[in-house]
């Protein structure tokens, strides 16, 4: 039995059903998804970041008034008791940017947040298509500094590195590149729209379209025809290119972000990971300066995106700097897998299965071992010797402490032992060797069928 996705496209509402879009995860699936939220925090800590936690739902004025949620369509809304409405949140960026521009008008700059949690799309309903979804992440405040950009992407990248997740890239794009560019084509705004869809969808056709049907300057048009083929992975090589081809100072300012933005990745030693694309136009409306998004093997979607969204903040109040990223919790769970879909859930048997007799001493024991870290089951059903040895086997138990008599017996893969004169503490080492390598034990092993329990 796995996950439970509700794939569904019709209306269903009976008892014990999930909406489409949504899952169950339980069992190891659960686990797995946990110990990444968990890994990822600890991780982000280590780098300064402290804890935010935001409301699941805020008005959807939040999302719409700001101008800052490009898919308003997406907003999964309701209607409080008031009559306000509501919208579940569509990311963590957005409550993070409202908390900072409310909040923290005296506090010193800059400030790191991190966060991990669940947000909502009202997307179409088609199989496999989720509405809810899992993300971690980091939202860096108050420093317009290119190390600001320099230190999310290499935090990305070594997040990913930490999480065993092999030649994945980091694409990386600079909006004011492309603004810049647009201010001098000094285009209506159908023009416009119809230039950064072609840009978007990095259709040629489109673009050859485009630049045979609307007269510009040779400059102007030789720029244009050569931003879809500014990237790659040799930096220096796609900056200079990028220099000889601005037009005004903000594309020139663009040029020298990202150069000093790549001077710090190379710094931290994760520019190899890196590849330019100033074709990149970021599908929100917030950002205003890089955006990145992280690809991998395997995967067909990105796993991690992120970028610079200077104005947001001031939407709510004070105005400050930021720049942030969002890390996919089911998207890089599936890189970690190498693009493969997980495999049915499995329950996660406990590292040993205790029988106490209701004796003081068992529970000390039991007490100690968890404090060790160890996984430990109490037998609740009296069971004991063999029997529950064969019964901790089918669950893939792989030891049982059977303390029904005065003095307890360890069953694993290597038979049977009697444990004596040990106290607690002792006897969890000897637990942790037994686990560590069961064939081997360090004291007398006696066949099971010849311990009496």
């Amino acid at each position: 039995m796995s996950s439970l996705v509700s794939n569904s496209t019709t209306r269903r509402t009976g008892t014990g059903q999930i909406p489409a879009g949504v899952a169950d995860y339980f069992w190891d699936a659960a686990y797995e998804r946990r110990s990444l939220e968990d890994t990822l925090l600890a991780f982000f800590r280590c780098w300064g970041y402290s804890d935010v936690m935001t409301p699941a739902f805020e008005y959807a004025e939040t999302w719409i008034a700001s101008g800052s949620w490009a898919e308003e369509a997406e907003l999964c809304r309701f209607l409080d008791r008031d009559g306000s409405m509501l919208a579940l949140r569509a990311d963590m960026t957005i409550p993070v940017a409202r908390l900072a521009g409310t909040r923290l008008h005296d506090v010193a700059m800059p400030q790191r947040f991190c966060y991990a949690g669940n947000v909502f799309r009202n997307t179409e309903s088609r199989a496999g298509q989720q509405r809810e979804f899992w993300q971690a992440g980091v939202e860096l405040l108050g420093s317009a500094a290119p190390a600001a950009d320099g230190e999310v992407l290499a935090l990305t990248a070594q997040a990913l590195d930490s999480l065993g997740i092999a030649r994945y890239r980091l694409v990386v794009g600079q909006m004011l590149y492309f603004d810049g560019l647009l201010r001098t084509l000094q285009l209506t705004p159908a023009q416009q729209a119809r230039l950064t869809q072609a840009i978007d969808r990095n259709s040629q056709p489109e673009l050859d379209d485009f630049l045979r049907e609307v007269r510009l300057p040779r400059r102007q048009q030789r720029a244009l025809a050569e931003v879809p083929h500014l990237g790659g992975s040799n930096v220096d090589d796609v900056l200079r290119r990028a220099e000889k081809l601005a037009l005004n100072v903000s594309m020139q300012a663009a040029v020298a972000n990202l150069r000093a933005i790549c001077d710090t990745l190379a710094a931290h030693a994760v520019l190899d990971r890196v590849t330019l694309d100033l074709s990149e136009i970021h599908s929100l409306g917030y950002y205003t300066g890089i955006t990145f998004e992280v690809l991998a093997p395997g995967v067909g979607f990105r796993i991690a995106s992120g970028g610079r969204y200077d104005n947001l903040a001031g939407a709510f109040g004070r105005a400050m700097p930021a720049v942030g990223v969002a890390f996919g919790l089911e998207r890089v769970l599936l890189a970690q897998r190498g693009g493969t879909p997980d495999s049915a859930s499995q329950p996660i048997a406990p590292d040993l299965l205790v029988a106490t007799g209701n004796r003081r001493a068992a529970f000390v024991f039991v007490d100690v071992a968890r404090q060790r870290g160890l996984r430990i089951a109490v037998e609740l059903d009296g069971r004991g010797g063999d029997t529950l040895w064969r019964a901790a086997q089918m669950s893939g138990v792989r030891c049982v402490l059977d303390w029904s008599g005065d003095e307890p017996v360890l069953y694993s893969a290597a038979g049977s032992q009697r444990v004596t004169g040990c106290d607690a503490a002792e006897m969890t080492a000897h637990l942790l060797a037994s686990l560590a390598n069961p064939a081997t034990p360090d004291v007398q092993v006696l066949p099971p069928q010849a311990v009496q329990a």
